[in-house]
């Protein structure tokens, strides 16, 4: 019977080693892959934020929504109330200039290089008339659908030409609760006026193709950053009154300040 060399033994161990080398090297990549997969945020889900912007409003019916759909909930208070009972919230509170448009604005400043994939913003009053609330619907059931910007706006040619030679002397808030704290209808006049002077100097070569009102939107992170941060402060300083002018210009115009495409202009 012929015996195995040394050299032939070595070898066959050689060769186990190498095996099991290999094998260790590839199973720490596969590690790294599936830590990196899950530390980088390469989800299946993408991370939606709601950015509630809330006066004197009763925001309770912000529970009515699908609170474990998204990531953060953040309620910018510039009311008296400071406490809330809505999961996954972050009360902040904010001096009362602006509405939503200051509050929206300030979000996204503040949270600039950290914004979710996308953020959906609502105003307090969200829920205290039927054709707010449904556009939080539509807005809550396109995001299970599809996780991207989405406005309910006008396209037809009648509303973009209004539009742009709108301006407005006074305006009395509608939600009962933020009339009765400030019932001042006099507006702090825009710097330009009508509103198309105003869109003009700060969205040069562009063009108004999508009127929305209410201040109810999503948008993805993509798309508010196609503008850079400084074009946001900017517009942030405009609003820095308790009844501006401007505020009714940004309602009409988020489509263009947040560069959002015409098709996720919705009817």
């Amino acid at each position: 019977m012929s015996k195995i060399s040394p050299s032939t033994s070595m070898a066959k161990k050689s060769y186990s080693y190498i095996y099991i080398i290999c094998f260790s090297v590839l199973l720490c990549l596969v590690v790294v892959y599936l830590f990196c997969r899950t530390k980088e945020g390469f989800q299946d889900k993408p991370s939606i934020d709601l950015v509630v912007a809330r006066y004197e409003e009763d925001i309770s019916w912000v529970n009515e929504l699908p609170i474990d759909s998204y990531s953060q909930v953040y309620i910018y208070n510039k009311g008296t109330d400071r406490e809330f009972s809505i999961p996954k919230s972050t009360i902040i509170p904010l001096p009362n200039y602006g509405r939503e448009s200051h509050t929206y604005l300030y979000h996204v400043i503040q949270n600039y290089d950290s914004l979710a994939d996308v953020t959906f913003f609502v105003p307090g009053s969200g829920w205290h008339r039927d054709d707010k609330k449904n556009r939080i619907e539509r807005i809550v059931d396109y995001l299970k659908k599809k996780a991207s910007s989405v406005i309910i706006g006008h396209k037809e040619e009648n509303y973009i030409t209004t539009t742009y030679d709108f301006s407005i002397d006074t305006w009395e808030v509608t939600n009962e609760a933020n009339r009765k704290k400030n019932s001042d209808t006099k507006l702090t006049p825009a710097l330009d006026r009508p509103l198309r002077n105003w869109f003009e100097k700060r969205f040069p070569n562009e063009s108004i193709t999508c009127v929305s009102y209410t201040g109810i939107f999503a948008v993805s992170r993509e798309d508010i950053r196609k503008k850079p941060k400084e074009f946001y402060e900017d517009l942030f300083q405009e609003h820095l009154y308790t009844n501006p002018e401007v505020v009714h210009y940004s309602e009409r115009l988020w489509k263009n300040i947040f560069s959002i495409d015409d098709a996720q202009c919705i009817s």
